[in-house]
């Protein structure tokens, strides 16, 4: 494995050497649970968990479906299967009033005309990813979609394997990738990962906690990334022929990446849901 991106890297130089953009889901796409908390979907988690006297205090009260999902985990595999099939499903009636995140567009398009591919790593289900972007017009620009596909939570960030697995799809080199996450397990995956990582602080307090987890920059609005993705081409070529597109084909699929799938089914690529 390649040696780690050190900390506090300018923005500039990480969008420099960024040939793959790889982006989280909730938070730099969109907010999945806009319309439907994700305190509501917990609690409707905690439902299969059974009697909640018996439960650690931290996950009777937590709002975060993730973190029963990795308790039930603990308790049983069978149990954690039946939490992430209902998490699956909570998360695809949440796509209906998911609110887009401000400029998202303009990043997928900025890499588009600029030579760079765009993926999507997420914990979220790769079927609620997937229906998401098909809803949002993004389907056909996403090359490659790695998210949750079965019932082990310890394959997700802050675990490096969406990552790697994402990396090793694109056939790409870790610091060729850049990794935009709103979380604090984002910017530790992406270490383990030996990627770059840009901190997308979208609430207050995140600005703080992304700086001290080591993100490589951290920004308040996509927009900054948009412009400077804009600003700096990395495949000439690719960005003269995407010009000529333009006008001809809206929305026309990024050309830098084939969408792919691993072996094990884990990597969902675009337009294909997760394995059966």
């Amino acid at each position: 494995m390649t040696s780690p991106i050190p900390p506090g890297s300018d923005l500039d130089a990480i969008v420099s050497r960024t040939r793959h953009l790889l982006l989280d889901f909730d938070g730099p796409i969109c907010s999945i649970f806009a319309g439907l908390p994700a305190a509501t979907v917990a609690d409707r988690l905690r439902k299969l968990l059974g009697d909640h006297a018996q439960l650690p205090d931290n996950i009777a009260r937590t709002p975060d479906p993730i973190e029963v999902f990795a308790y039930a985990a603990t308790v049983s595999e069978d149990l954690a299967a039946r939490v992430e099939t209902e998490m699956t499903d909570q998360e695809l009636a949440a796509v209906v009033t998911a609110a887009p995140t401000p400029y998202i567009h303009e990043v997928v398009t900025a890499c588009q005309n600029s030579g760079r591919s765009v993926a999507v790593v997420s914990n979220n289900s790769a079927r609620a990813v997937h229906s998401y972007l098909a809803r949002h017009g993004l389907d056909d620009r996403i090359s490659l979609v790695v998210a949750r596909t079965n019932h082990d939570p310890a394959l997700l960030k802050p675990s490096p394997h969406l990552i790697i697995r994402a990396v090793d799809a694109l056939k790409a080199e870790p610091r060729e990738c850049t990794l935009v996450g709103d979380s604090v397990t984002d910017v530790q995956a992406a270490r383990l990962a030996s990627v770059q990582s840009i901190g997308y602080a979208n609430k207050p307090g995140k600005h703080e906690r992304l700086s001290a987890a080591k993100a490589g920059a951290v920004i308040n609005s996509l927009a900054d990334l948009a412009l400077r993705l804009r600003a700096r081409v990395t495949n000439p070529e690719l960005l003269q022929l995407s010009l000529r597109l333009q006008g001809r084909t809206f929305g026309a699929p990024s050309m830098t990446a084939q969408a792919v799938k691993s072996e094990d089914g884990r990597v969902q690529s675009r337009g294909n849901g997760p394995p059966g």
